[in-house]
């Protein structure tokens, strides 16, 4: 396995205070990037990845085809004894068609979501997430090749229709999945109920809810992933056309009005209806391409494919507070997954790479809630000059000071034990700073002007 060293660059947003998490270390220090699988490996324009719940260490990578799609499973992912099959079930180009995102449930099932229109001509709207079982002895194994009329249909266990150009799918409950419909426009909560047999096509037990008023924007070959929240009942997902990532209550919302199933892609189903009303807001905005997410301990994690960074955002505020930004060194990222390890796993589809972020003051358990510093930051709005009091610093015992414009530009920093520093602003830009105080594995963000 290949790696590779980048200095972490942290940038800090708006005025909060918070315990240090473990996921905010990797903004400062040296990270290292592994490289876990590439082509060697079958790894080919991945879109996602996941880790199989229940199964340590194994990981599925979802690579997006020019008409389906294919996965790369990876046994004992990173370790020395690191093993891998490809696999493409023999129907992938209507199951699986061009898929770009993948998530697994908690009952060895898994779903993936389709970015195309239909697989039944030019006007029909057919299209929708698939459910599949992550038996290894039974996906894209049992029922291969069948073409005959009536035969099985490849081992996908189930799909539903409502949905052309998915964009993101994220695991609820059961066989219950969140979806984004980027043809429609709307977040959309699918559940499969009963699985039909391995490879046939009874889908009729199904229910969709349709979230109407919560809108999304699809853009076009950047997917927008999805995760859920499920302590909190927040589902977090990127919305990659207005470049924003929001959340939305899942346990919010009334139940309405029965919806139509449009002729062109007609299919039984037990329930089809609209959601109102759910709690909506936006936590992240200002992206150019927000496309993977991941969410552990109030810490949000968002990739911007046209950039390639990875941006952590403390969720305990609404919007979200930006932590820092790892910069992976180029443009491709896609798929984003934290591990109960603290580790930061991610997809590349430009490079066509498969890769782990390590950083050496990153442990697995997390610290305890430390105490929030004791500090003063005056004149406040300034104009020369900024004061610094931190109480409690000593040569040995330093703080790190660091100030950011609006932009996320870092303009200042100084590792202190001075209780006092004075900052000269008089050469700023005038308008809003960010003054980011590190002590004792406690930050502190306060907001300042410059005028």
């Amino acid at each position: 396995m290949k790696k590779l060293l980048l200095l972490a660059c942290a940038a800090v947003g708006c005025c909060s205070a918070y315990a240090q998490n473990q996921l905010d270390k990797y903004t400062t220090g040296t990270n290292t990037f592994t490289e876990i699988g590439g082509s060697a490996q079958g790894v080919n324009n991945p879109h996602d990845l996941d880790f199989v719940p229940g199964r340590p260490n194994e990981c599925w990578v979802l690579n997006k085809e020019a008409n389906g799609g294919s996965v790369v499973l990876f046994f004992n992912t990173g370790k020395s004894n690191q093993a891998h099959q490809f696999r493409r079930d023999s129907h992938n180009e209507h199951f699986m068609a061009r898929a770009v995102a993948l998530a697994f449930g908690d009952n060895d099932y898994f779903v993936s979501a389709q970015e195309i229109k239909s697989t039944a001509g030019p006007t029909a709207t057919f299209m929708g997430p698939a459910l599949w079982s992550s038996d290894t002895a039974i996906f894209a194994r049992m029922h291969q090749n069948n073409w005959v009329s009536g035969q099985l249909l490849g081992s996908h266990i189930d799909m539903l229709h409502q949905s052309p150009f998915g964009m993101g799918v994220a695991h609820n409950n059961a066989n219950v999945y969140w979806y984004f419909d980027g043809h429609n426009g709307n977040i959309c909560k699918y559940d499969f109920a009963t699985p039909h047999g391995i490879g046939e096509d009874d889908h009729s037990d199904g229910k969709i809810h349709r979230y109407t008023d919560v809108t999304v924007t699809r853009k076009p070959n950047v997917p927008s992933h999805m995760v859920v929240d499920k302590q909190n009942n927040w589902l977090y997902y990127a919305d990659g056309g207005t470049g924003r990532v929001l959340r939305m209550k899942t346990t919010s919302g009334t139940v309405g009005a029965n919806l139509a199933v449009p002729s062109t892609g007609a299919e039984p189903l037990a329930e089809y209806k609209a959601v109102t009303g759910a709690t909506n807001e936006v936590m992240v905005s200002g992206l150019t391409s927000p496309c993977g997410v991941d969410y552990r301990k109030d810490r949000l994690i968002v990739s911007d494919y046209s950039t390639g960074n990875i941006h952590i955002y403390n969720t305990t505020t609404a919007p979200a507070t930006l932590v820092g930004t790892i910069i992976t060194g180029g443009p491709g990222v896609m798929g984003v997954r934290i591990t109960d390890d603290n580790k930061i796993w991610y997809v590349n589809a430009t490079t066509s790479k498969f890769m782990r972020i390590d950083n050496p003051n990153v442990v697995s358990v997390e610290e305890a809630v430390a105490e929030n510093i004791s500090y003063a930051v005056y004149p406040n709005p300034v104009h020369d000059n900024l004061n610094i009091k931190i109480d409690n610093v000593t040569a040995t015992d330093k703080a790190n000071i660091r100030i950011f414009d609006v932009t996320g530009k870092q303009v200042y920093a100084n590792a202190t034990g001075d209780n006092i520093t004075t900052v000269n602003t008089s050469s700023w830009a005038k308008g809003m700073y960010n003054v980011v105080l590190s002590f004792n594995n406690s930050t502190e963000v306060t907001k300042v002007v410059i005028q």
